[in-house]
């Protein structure tokens, strides 16, 4: 197995790891959201190309620039504060109720993070 093969899997390993980052600094920053890890993960469905995704859903409205401004918000401060690694392999997913529904609804299992 080549050395990013290893180093890729022991990212993926570490999943709950950094939901549970990616969740503290989403409450620092959204304090009603609600944190659920879904896609493969979820489904015990990793391959090296695999990504940790991350669903974010914000109780309010949000525009594409709001999304946009608060993902990137959430992985600075889990990086700055929580030590998420830079090179931590996480999608997230920021949504208001309405679209989380659909992400949801679509995912054959999802985890939530407290």
């Amino acid at each position: 197995m080549s050395s990013w093969v290893k180093f890729r899997f022991s990212h993926l390993r570490r999943w709950r790891e950094y939901a549970e980052e990616v969740a503290k600094a989403v409450h620092d920053i959204e304090p009603n959201a609600e944190v659920y890890i879904i896609g493969g993960v979820a489904e015990d469905r990793i391959t090296v190309l695999s990504d940790i995704d991350i669903l974010i859903v914000v109780k309010r409205k949000l525009t594409g620039k709001e999304r946009r401004d608060l993902s990137k918000s959430i992985l600075i401060r889990a990086m700055d504060f929580y030590d998420l690694p830079f090179d931590a392999p996480v999608e997230l997913h920021v949504e208001d109720e309405e679209s989380a529904r659909r992400f949801l609804t679509l995912s054959r299992k999802a985890i939530k993070i407290d």
